[in-house]
């Protein structure tokens, strides 16, 4: 009973911010991977509000959250954890950014950076859907657009 592994489940907001052919990414440091900027959807609070309110913490900037782009589900281990989670993105404007000039992060842990967006596998954007999700929303494959880490269902 004892050795059961321990279970995180999460609800994120994730904004897809671009610039000509760049997208915003978030960076933990000491990490090998990149994620797109947002976080974690509190209780009491809806989904875009979430968002805005986790740009807001992490970069001290406004943000205008657009269209609900699709859902990414994901699951991974992270130090004896399994992580479950579900990742609402959304087409999200920030007026005072574009891709020549790499915002400045609010949180000592991240940082924030531009990267081209054939180039999203070189950086390990995650979870890797994602990167479907905005492949598809550029050439303007029509959505909304449901991805996920888990087998396919036969």
């Amino acid at each position: 009973m004892g050795s059961e592994k321990k279970q995180k489940y999460h609800v994120l907001a994730r904004g897809i911010i671009l610039s000509e052919d760049h997208i915003l990414v978030a960076h933990c440091l000491g990490m090998d991977n990149t994620f797109l900027p947002g976080g974690h959807v509190e209780f009491r609070e809806g989904i875009r509000t979430s968002l805005s309110r986790e740009i807001l913490e992490e970069l001290g900037l406004e943000s205008e959250v657009k269209e609900y782009l699709g859902i990414v589900e994901a699951e991974f281990d992270l130090e004896e954890v399994y992580h479950q989670e579900i990742n609402h993105l959304f087409k999200t404007e920030i007026q005072e950014l574009n891709y020549t000039i790499n915002p400045v992060s609010q949180e000592s842990h991240l940082e924030f950076y531009w990267i081209h967006i054939d180039e999203m596998e070189v950086h390990n954007l995650q979870p890797y859907p994602v990167r479907k999700v905005i492949k598809d929303y550029i050439n303007h494959v029509s959505g909304a657009y449901f991805e996920s880490t888990f087998e396919r269902v036969k």
